[in-house]
This record gives structure tokens, sequence and C-alpha cells, in this order.
């Protein structure tokens, strides 16, 4: 293949360990299935303009169509918000075989670009070689990326806009295309639907892949934006037995690959998914480790899990805790009584003992949860004898108001702050929301301040590994050397 029909761009979803993400590969796979051809290029933060100058001029070429970036991994965008500084997302990093003398090679790169709004001259470079090409952004963080240079924006699940997109071309388009959000997965069926790669995606053997087993979640907690939410038919949103087999087996036969991050909104949600998964685990010529989301309440009223969850090649775990104080709880959607759920977290590290790592989110600014419970549940967590034994992250509650002009899909608290005790006192600072609910957590600054504090107070005393020696978070060290040059050479070969 010399040039290709479509390009995508996406990031590393673990940044600073360099893995990649998922949606631009799911997207790539879907439209080779409907004949075209495509290009993914992974993490762009380490992607300098000299690197991507030269791959446009290898790929693109007169047959192009689409390129297309995925905002999904580049960071929020939030105003006064320290995550809104480029140096917070990419800083103190050995960049390796690209880095030379260029001390400022973090500037140079398309996702510091796009923090800062300065993207036109990377599209400039696509343009420059075929005028006629889509530029398009995708991903869940399009409210941040709405200043791209980019043709059309497609928001939410991408598999049937991308293709009429592509298809249709005398159509004329919305600048946003937004018409299949809760997109039916039976249409294009997605649960006989794989991701496959490619040789020029460079994948190494221990890298950690994702894998998608089901799209949607039966729960529905009122701070979840995860669009298809609520379901209640496993069937209808679970892939088949044998289309997680085969891809996983593909895997390793063609890169060697064993662990994954499972993507589900909720991995534990069935017995009949667990069971499945331990007869495909069976099946396997190889041990299937795996890093999920699980909910330790359905643990809890289903304790045959524990055993299910390892047999099917669990070895990394995250808890959506929220908060153990019984309004809170209630309130997130995870209202079983808390010494319920904390037992069930110490048979789960009774059963597994170190051969799994238990992590946590613990959810700051609930109401009815004071400073005083929360440190008070900081102690539990950092008692050496705490289940959650690879660490906690408290996390101040985010809310993003629905607004004229957002494309976001909310949440429940998003869609009516005020319903839930939360005010918004100016829309320019959505996320700096104000409560009076008779605790000491009155607003957000405090919110994200006591959560700074809990995490250097827990973390200090037990640390905050997030992975055992059984389950490592990435192969690449250096992007440029491990992915880009090796890509680029193959590019030059065939052209």
């Amino acid at each position: 293949m010399s040039t290709f029909d479509v390009i995508m761009v996406t990031d590393t979803a673990t940044f600073p360990h360099w893995s990649r993400g998922y949606g631009a590969h799911r997207i790539a796979d879907h439209l080779r299935q409907h004949g075209f051809s495509v290009l993914v290029l992974d993490f762009s933060s380490a992607m300098t303009f000299k690197v991507w100058q030269r791959i446009c001029d290898l790929a693109i070429g007169d047959n192009t169509q689409m390129v297309g970036f995925s905002s999904t991994w580049w960071p929020y965008r939030i105003p006064f918000e320290k995550n809104d500084n480029p140096e917070f997302r990419i800083s103190n990093i050995d960049w390796g075989t690209e880095t030379g003398s260029n001390p400022d090679i973090s500037t140079d790169t398309l996702t510091f670009s796009a923090i800062r709004g300065n993207c036109q001259r990377w599209v400039d470079v696509i343009k420059s070689k075929n005028k006629k090409i889509k530029v398009v952004l995708g991903g869940p963080k399009l409210d941040w990326y709405l200043d791209f240079p980019a043709d059309y924006f497609i928001n939410g699940l991408g598999e049937n806009q991308i293709i009429d997109l592509l298809t249709e071309p005398r159509r004329i388009w919305p600048t946003v295309l937004q018409h299949d959000i809760n997109s039916n997965l039976r249409e294009w069926g997605w649960r006989e639907s794989c991701t496959k790669y490619t040789p020029y995606d460079q994948i190494k053997s221990d890298e950690v892949l994702n894998l998608e087993i089901a799209r949607g979640c039966k729960f529905k907690c009122n701070f979840c934006s995860f669009p298809l939410i609520g379901q209640k038919d496993v069937a209808g949103y679970l892939k088949t037995e044998e289309t997680i087999y085969q891809e996983l087996l593909r895997n390793y036969e063609q890169w060697g690959v064993t662990q994954y991050f499972v993507a589900d909104d909720t991995f534990n949600d069935s017995i009949e998914k667990l069971e499945m998964m331990v007869r495909i685990q069976n099946r396997l010529p190889f041990e299937f480790k795996f890093k999920a989301y699980v909910r330790v309440d359905v643990v809890s009223t289903q304790p045959a899990q524990i055993e299910l969850l390892y047999a099917a090649g669990l070895r990394s775990c995250y808890i959506g805790i929220e908060s153990f104080h019984p309004g809170a709880s209630k309130f997130a959607g995870k209202g079983m009584d808390p010494t319920k759920r904390k037992q069930a977290l110490y048979d789960m590290q009774k059963a597994w003992g170190e051969q799994v790592s238990i992590n946590g989110g613990y959810i700051v600014g609930l109401p009815n949860e004071d400073e005083a419970f929360l440190r008070q549940e900081a102690e539990w967590f950092a008692q050496q004898d705490c289940p959650v034994n690879y660490g906690v992250s408290f996390i101040g509650l985010v809310i993003n108001p629905v607004k004229e002009g957002s494309y976001l899909y909310p949440s429940a608290i998003d869609r009516n702050p005020e319903a839930f005790g939360y005010t918004i006192p100016d829309m320019s600072r959505p996320n700096h929301w104000i409560k009076n609910d008779g605790t000491d957590i009155t607003n957000y600054a405090r919110a994200a301040e006591l959560a700074d504090e809990l995490n250097t107070y827990v973390w200090g005393i037990r640390g905050n590994t997030y992975d055992n020696v059984d389950y490592k978070e990435g192969a690449i060290d250096d992007p440029v050397r491990d992915y880009f040059l090796p890509l680029i050479e193959m590019l030059e070969k065939n052209k």
C-alpha cells in the first residue's frame, strides 16, 4: 500500500505511559470492512511536526479522502484548571531518538498544538497534499476542541456516521454530525465486529491492547455521562462468544499479545458475561490477562463473581467506590450499605491475594459528605491491610452543565445541577459549582483542593502503584524509536 484512503490520528490512553487508544483502531477496522485502506497513527503526544510532515508525504495521495483526529485522549481544556497548561500534560519526558539538540520538542507535538488551539499548520500540510481531503475531529472531548480547524466534527459513536460521510459525497453535511449518538448496534453488526491491527501499527507482544466485550451498561448512575447506560437486555449489547475468542486468538497468533484493558463501562454487570469469558479463557492456548472496571456492590450480591473474575483472567481492576457515606453513596447510585461493600473488597483481596491489583476511585464533593468523614475514610485507605491494595484516587466532582453550543452527552447531574443541589454561578467556568447542603465542602475549588490533600496523604503512606507484578501497563518506552521511525521506514519501503 503506497497511500491510504483514510488516516486516523489518536493518542496514548495512559499518558505518560505509551499504550494505545482504542477508538481510532475500532473505526479503522470498520472502514476496512467497507473497502477503505486505513492508516492509524498512535501517540500524538510524541508526534513532532517534522514526523507529521514526513508521514503525510508518504501516506497522503490523490486517493486520500479523509484525515481524522481523535480527541479522546487529549486532555480536558477546562478554563483556570491546571490541566489547561500543556506542561501538565507533556513535560519532563525523555523523547529519545528524535530529540537531538532540540530541548523544546514537547512544545512541537500535535497534542501540545491541540491544547493551545494552534493546529492550523498541521491541517495545512494535509490540504497542501490534497485539497479535497475531509479533515474530521471526533471523540468524547469534542466540546473542548471545537476550535480545531476541521471540516467536520463527529459527535457520538462513529461507525455509522463515518461510513455515511465517506460514501455520500453529494450530501450536504452539517459541520457537526450527531445523528447516531445512540447508534443502533444491531444495525451494522456490532456484536460480530472485531478490531484487527496491521503491520503498520508496530504491535509489540508485551503491549496491553484494548478489548470491547460489551458496549453499554445496565446501570444508570447520576454522574455517568456514557450514552448507552440503563440497558436491561445484556444480550443486546454483548459481543458473541466466538467473536471475542477469534479476536483474542488472532492477536496472540499475529502479535503475541496476551494482556488487555477491557473497555466495558462495567465488566461484571452479569454472571452470564463472566461465565462466557471463563469459557473463552479455557479455549485459548495462552493465559489471557486483563484489567477492567468492576462494581463491588454487584460482587457483594453475587459473591460467586470473585472466583469467576479471576478464572476469566482479571489481574487488575478499578473500583468506582464514589463514596462510603450512606447519603452520598445513594446519591451516586452506589447505595448499598458501605459496610457490605467494604466486606466484599476484603473478600476479593482474601481470595486473590497479590495476584489481582485493586484500585479505587472516590468522588469528593457529593451531597451530605463533609471533610471529617472524608478524612476518616482516607485513614482507612491508608491502612496497610486495606483491601484497595494498589491505590485510591480522590477526585473533585466534575459537572459539565448543558449549555448552548455543547455537544457532550450529559449525565443526570449535568442536565439539571439544581435538582441535585448544585448551582453554576458562572457558565464560563462550568465546573465551578457551589452547593449549600450543610457540609463544609461548599464549592468545586475546595473539593478539588481537598482531593489533592487526601491523595497526598494516602499515597504518601501506601503509594499508588496501579499495577501488580502480573500485569504491566505498556511495552513502548520511546514512541519515536519504537513506533514512529519504524513506521516511516515501512512507509518508505512501500512507497
